[in-house]
């Protein structure tokens, strides 16, 4: 079997030419396709990461990559962050996990509420996509009723009723009669928002809202959207949940802080967890009150690793070091970084979206990027040495400073504009 030597590296390893190629006993790749997650794949076999040191990670071809990708926005503070480490360290030499509560669960929780002033109550999960589900939940026993509003382009997970904006190619294997129960508005449709709820108004639990939807190119939902939502729910008894398990980076209160809106219940995670698997509602008490394990009828929540210490330790400490100082520092390198980068790719038909610390290259005027374009600009930009994700969303991480967005920022130009002069050609 034919190998590759990283002796170059700390931590080195000798892996396989084509790890994609790995087989079981009966003949199968151990992964389907090679990979363990679906949202990895670009288009060829991807290279596999080897060690990450804050803003760099080395793969298994030898590359140095600076790291725009961070676990698909999660790691904040880039890759083995020393004091996330020790934190993290303490907690697994400890136990792992328990089959009762834990302190460190109170410490994050704490630590959230006390930057979403408006909200009561937390409950952990293991993930975004089970923080959504439990927040739709939550709304429809709160409610007693079962239809959900999201918005096309909207990202909210994997479960069921989160699929159903992705449109046809998500719902495979969804039942239509969950199909049925969602209604997808168009981004910033505020009059088919109102009309939808309006023709209903008993019918709907939740509206669900990503302020800065990945799906849809990061196109950035209006203020007057949000407010109209906010309005809407509170005549006539809709939850509000906001879905922030990216967002939450953008502001200290969050991306809805920025927006002054006040949801009833807020899904995050990602960041949250100091790189450790982690989701989290945080919602007004009345609402929360429907997973009190100690009021009858309650909604019976689980997950044998909800909460458990090592994500709460590392969570804490990530959320500690990610304060308003930083939080304003990394806005102003992404506002930067955007600034600079769009005045370069705009005569080349090309935009970069965003918002403060998240950044995305697309057509100019996109409001859905084919996966092939995404697949060019991300080998475009691997081959230059940044490492996005597979959609091409950029998340800068607390290590870098002008010097490295700098660098970044020109890595993404010249990758932008070589996959632009290709499809010229």
């Amino acid at each position: 079997m034919s190998t590759t030597n990283l002796g170059g590296l700390a931590s080195a390893q000798t892996v396989t030419e084509d790890p994609h190629l790995r087989r079981g006993s009966r003949g199968f790749p151990l992964l389907p396709g090679g990979y363990g997650r679906s949202t990895y794949y670009t288009g060829a076999p991807s290279p596999y990461a080897v060690r990450g040191d804050g803003y760099r990670v080395w793969d298994d071809r030898g590359r140095e990559l600076i790291d725009a990708n961070n676990n698909f926005t999660s790691l904040i503070h880039g890759n083995a962050h020393p004091e996330i480490v020790e934190a993290a360290t303490k907690a697994l030499s400890e136990g792992s996990s328990w089959g009762i509560p834990n302190l460190y669960e109170w410490e994050l929780a704490d630590l959230l509420v006390s930057r979403l002033p408006a909200l009561d109550q937390v409950r952990f999960t293991n993930s975004g996509t089970e923080a959504v589900m439990s927040a739709i939940r939550i709304a429809r026993a709160a409610t007693g009723r079962d239809k959900v509003i999201v918005t096309k382009g909207g990202y909210h997970g994997t479960s069921e009723v989160a699929l159903v904006p992705g449109g046809p190619s998500y719902t495979r294997g969804v039942p239509q009669g969950v199909i049925d129960d969602v209604t997808a508005v168009p981004l910033n449709d505020t009059d088919f928002l109102r009309q939808a709820i309006e023709s209903a108004p008993d019918a709907y639990a939740a509206i669900i809202l990503d302020l800065l939807p990945n799906r849809a190119g990061l196109l950035r939902i209006t203020e007057d959207f949000v407010r109209a939502a906010r309005e809407l729910a509170t005549r006539h008894g809709v939850v509000l949940i906001i879905d922030e398990v990216i967002s939450l980076r953008l502001g200290y209160n969050g991306f809805s802080g920025a927006y002054g809106v006040e949801p009833d219940l807020l899904t995050t995670g990602k960041l949250i967890g100091g790189g450790f698997p982690v989701g989290a509602v945080v919602g007004l008490g009345d609402l929360m009150a429907e997973v009190d394990p100690t009021r009858k009828g309650s909604l019976p929540h689980g997950g044998t690793f909800s909460g458990n210490p090592v994500s709460m330790a590392a969570g804490a400490v990530a959320l500690r070091l990610y304060g308003p100082d930083q939080v304003e520092r990394l806005t102003r390198l992404g506002d930067t970084a955007r600034e600079a980068a769009n005045a370069r790719v705009a005569d080349a038909g090309w935009e970069i979206r965003g918002s403060g610390s998240l950044l995305r290259a697309v057509p100019r005027g996109a409001e859905k990027v084919d996966e092939q374009t995404q697949h060019e600009l991300w080998w475009a930009s691997y081959d230059r040495g940044l490492l996005g994700s597979p959609a091409n969303l950029l998340s800068l991480s607390t290590p870098m400073d002008d010097t490295v967005v700098n660098d970044l920022t020109e890595r993404l130009v010249d990758a932008v504009l070589a996959v632009a002069a290709s499809s010229r050609s």
